[in-house]
């Protein structure tokens, strides 16, 4: 097994890129953008990436958006799981799928039933992880980790080791790098998100758009946290 190494990607810039291009629809822009997370799924883990997690929509995208773009994202979903699964990159790193959020309450049946059989097809293997957070809020995950230990306390050594045995990332390990684009301009986290594991985290903000992040940049940006000193407070 490598050295631990947790990077989430949050893919931020979508709908001005479209805007930008003149793309009218929700079908081809989120295609565009599902090719590539397969490319860059690819490239992290040949650069040493232990764990993956891709934040595939917030809690409020589905929540709060209009039933258009709900029906495509949710078609994106099925007919682009099957590919993450089937990926050569997972067999080859021995990667197991992980779908965390709350996509079972806003997915349809159908989309559903892909994503639970994607994670079976990858449940055996124990070298690394691809975790797809969908219908996911950092928020509501905390909401949920404290109303679970409200409604049935168990004693832990700590409270963060309670909190995290009751979220639904708490089996990963902590957050090394999120990389976010689209936002460069104004650098920041939303939703709270994957707060618990984030403590120390560090940030990359490339000046890209979510469609113009291509493999090159995944690697400039790796290359460049790998040299950076990094004290933990010391």
């Amino acid at each position: 097994m490598a050295e631990v190494f947790h990077v989430a990607i949050i893919p931020d810039g979508n709908r001005r890129w479209a805007r930008q291009y003149g793309m009218k629809g929700y079908k081809e822009l989120y295609d565009r953008g599902v090719e590539g997370l397969l490319s860059i799924t690819e490239v992290a883990f040949e650069y040493g990436i232990t764990h993956l997690s891709l934040w595939g929509s917030s809690h409020a995208n589905l929540a709060d958006r209009s039933s258009d773009f709900s029906t495509n994202i949710d078609r994106v979903f099925r007919d682009s799981i099957h590919r993450f699964a089937d990926h050569p990159a997972l067999e080859k790193f021995d990667v197991r799928i992980n779908v965390v959020g709350e996509w079972r309450n806003s997915l349809s049946q159908r989309t559903i039933n892909a994503m639970e059989d994607a994670m079976a097809k990858t449940a055996h293997r124990s070298g690394r992880e691809l975790t797809l957070l969908i219908d996911y809020s950092g928020t509501r995950e905390r909401t949920a980790a404290i109303n679970s230990i409200l409604t049935a306390p168990k004693d832990y050594t700590s409270t963060k080791q309670l909190l995290r045995s009751r979220s639904w990332t708490g089996h990963l390990p902590d957050l090394d790098l999120i990389i976010r684009t689209g936002s460069w301009e104004d650098p920041h986290n939303s939703a709270g998100f994957m707060s618990l594991l984030s403590d120390e985290v560090q940030y990359a903000f490339p000046k890209l758009l979510w469609p113009d992040f291509k493999s090159k940049d995944l690697q400039n940006i790796i290359n460049d946290f790998r040299s950076r000193e990094r004290r933990h407070g010391k």
